[in-house]
């Protein structure tokens, strides 16, 4: 009797800790995925107007997220940037807080007169093992080569 509430015990921590492991990695998933869309799908939207157009995106990213990057989301983090060296446009979206400037979301290592997006996604989770838990921050960067004029 003994032994098996000292194994069940460790397999109750093993079964917990396993399942919000999983529930992080399909929440790494999501996000991989909204970069992924919202960097395509910007690369194709015509610039209209600098604060439509990343608004837009940053839409289409939180939408193919599937309420992983939800403004209410703890550490949800949205960046989107039309880069081209000299004119950058960015919106950084930090829990349903946005700021405006002309940087770039990361440093992708492309040459400056090249014309591209940029989108980060993050998103903080927690991985907990009964008696312990870590907390991580997921990520995803993505980068599309602007296709229109």
């Amino acid at each position: 009797m003994v032994e098996m509430a000292m194994v069940f015990s460790l397999l109750i921590v093993l079964l917990v800790g396993t399942v919000t492991a999983a529930i992080a990695f399909g929440q790494n998933n999501s996000i991989e995925n909204s970069a992924r869309e919202a960097s395509r799908f910007a690369a194709t939207l015509p610039v209209t107007s600098e604060a439509t157009w990343l608004h837009a995106v940053r839409d289409v990213a939180r939408a193919a997220a599937h309420g992983d990057l939800d403004a209410s989301v703890p550490g949800q983090y949205i960046c989107v940037a039309l880069v081209d060296g000299s004119n950058n446009m960015r919106l950084t979206d930090i829990g349903g807080s946005e700021s405006q400037s002309g940087a770039a979301c990361y440093d992708d290592g492309r040459p400056d007169g090249e014309i591209r997006v940029q989108i980060v996604t993050e998103r903080e989770a927690t991985i907990e093992a009964v008696f312990f838990s870590t907390d991580v921050t997921l990520s995803a960067q993505a980068a599309a080569r602007f296709e229109r004029d």
